[in-house]
């Protein structure tokens, strides 16, 4: 039992507090009150709610009331919940149940304004999961909850990434397997269905599949029709680990529907005994095959290793000419607020803000608004990317061949704007290729200073693309994708 909320929340929309609850039916209890305090603006507002509600079922959300006015800034929350057992016992526990792990506040943001992106740009997560998702060790979201989360972040949409070892075994009796075909089509049927105003739910599925060298890695299939098998990491078939299929059988059956694909997380950081018993690995250049829509290579909050590596590797990539889009995630077991992880088998637990859902953002501009379709085709036709926790950085270009990033002067344009809660701008760079090289050259630099920032110079000659990278003095940052001159 654990409650959880946003990190973070734009104007105007209501926080949804909540109680997660998951293997009720196996310790069955009454809910019988909760209090809610929250601390902000120097402020202190509390509610008290009875209830008499058995949490018996193997998820439950609960609905908690948030108390007071809306106050922007720093909003701390806690909740003091009491259950009642069989046999009449009651007790009380500080925001979770989880033994030997500090009560924390939950910690939301609510911003002053909206995020500082132009019009026709929309944000989403393409890397987390829902409650399909569930294993010895981990368990996800509520679609619903999921999408009103996205809502109260000015999410236009994200996607529900669900383990493609995970549909190959019940629910809620996850050591006992399935038909993965038909749970696979229960989940697609479980996911909200487009409505005007609320954010599109991509169904998805990442798949475990095999590397050059025979090792897992994984793939987001968005919004195929059929089951792609992939158990090789799913940890049930302990040392019998080798993958099902290679990377380019997934992207093959993804191509039969036209399914955009993307490479999720391709450097993380990997233990030994991920490697022995996960036999896990890395993408390397040569796993990027045709087919392959985008690199999802910012994975939560995290820049480091993980993410300069990817980051690397997508460069890489631009210099041998392909013009893959390049993907924020969080990989995000529906933790809205922190996360709570394993941090010794069997003996204690953590909790983080490293992968939490809505942190690490994909932007894209559509020129219609978004639903499944509209996303599916810029996701699988290559529409520009641009990624960002917080700030915009903007970067047009003569003849650039979409509209959204054509400069019409003749001159590159760079555009970066910040929130105060996001920090003070700080460094903006211009990097491209020049024909004929095999790096990357640093053309513009400037260490900026304020919320704004416009600068405009000539278009460097021979050059097959530029692409641009800001970050604040909060360390926030915001990367486009590589735009290439008319």
């Amino acid at each position: 039992m654990v409650v959880d909320a946003p990190w973070v929340a734009v104007p105007g929309q209501a926080i949804p507090l909540i109680l997660a609850v998951h293997d009720g039916h196996k310790f069955p209890v009454w809910l019988r009150e909760v209090r809610v305090v929250v601390r902000a603006g120097g402020e202190l507002h509390q509610v008290r709610k009875n209830f008499d509600l058995p949490l018996d079922l193997p998820f439950h959300w609960v609905d908690l009331p948030w108390p007071g006015p809306q106050i922007p800034g720093q909003n701390l929350v806690d909740v003091l919940f009491e259950v009642e057992d069989r046999k009449g016992r009651r007790t009380r526990f500080l925001n979770h149940n989880f033994p030997f792990l500090p009560p924390t506040s939950l910690d939301v943001l609510r911003l002053t304004s909206a995020y500082p992106f132009p019009s026709g740009w929309t944000s989403g997560d393409l890397h987390c999961h829902t409650s399909w998702s569930e294993d010895p060790v981990e368990w996800g979201g509520d679609p619903v909850t999921m999408n009103n989360a996205a809502k109260c972040m000015g999410m236009g949409f994200w996607a529900a990434t669900d383990h493609s070892y995970d549909f190959a075994w019940e629910h809620p009796d996850w050591m006992r397997p399935t038909d993965p075909v038909e749970k696979f089509a229960r989940f697609r049927a479980s996911l909200p269905a487009d409505q005007p105003g609320e954010p599109v739910v991509l169904p998805a599925e990442e798949v475990s599949c095999g590397n050059r060298h025979g090792r897992n890695v994984h793939l987001i299939v968005i919004d195929h029709p059929e089951y792609i098998p992939g158990q090789g990491d799913g940890g049930r078939r302990w040392f019998s680990n080798r993958p099902d299929l290679t990377i380019e059988q997934v992207l093959s059956r993804a191509a039969t529907s036209g399914a955009p694909a993307i490479a999720a997380h391709p450097r993380p950081g990997i233990g030994l005994l991920e490697r022995l018993v996960f036999r896990r690995g890395n993408y390397d250049v040569s796993d990027l095959h045709q087919g392959l829509s985008g690199i999802q290579y910012w994975n939560g909050k995290s820049t480091g290793d993980d993410f300069r590596q990817g980051r690397a590797l997508w460069v890489a990539d631009l210099l041998r000419g392909n013009r893959r889009q390049p993907i924020a995630g969080n990989d995000a077991h529906g933790d809205l607020n922190r996360a709570t992880q394993i941090k010794v088998p069997l003996v204690s637990l953590r909790q983080s803000t490293s992968h939490r859902f809505g942190h690490a953002r994909t932007w894209i501009h559509l020129d219609e608004p978004p639903t499944r379709a509209s996303l599916r085709r810029a996701l699988s036709q290559g529409v520009p990317t641009i990624l960002s926790n917080g700030p915009w950085i903007g970067l047009r270009v003569p003849s650039a061949s979409m509209e959204a990033l054509r400069s019409r002067d003749g001159m590159v344009g760079l555009d970066a704007k910040s929130l105060p809660e996001f920090g003070m701008l700080d460094r903006v760079r211009l990097f491209g290729q020049r024909r004929g090289e095999l790096r990357e050259t640093l053309l513009h630099e400037a260490y900026v200073g304020g919320e704004e920032y416009s600068h405009r110079l000539q278009l460097p000659l021979d050059f097959l693309y530029l692409r641009a990278e800001l970050t604040t003095t909060k360390g926030f940052l915001a990367l486009t994708g590589a735009v290439e001159p008319g």
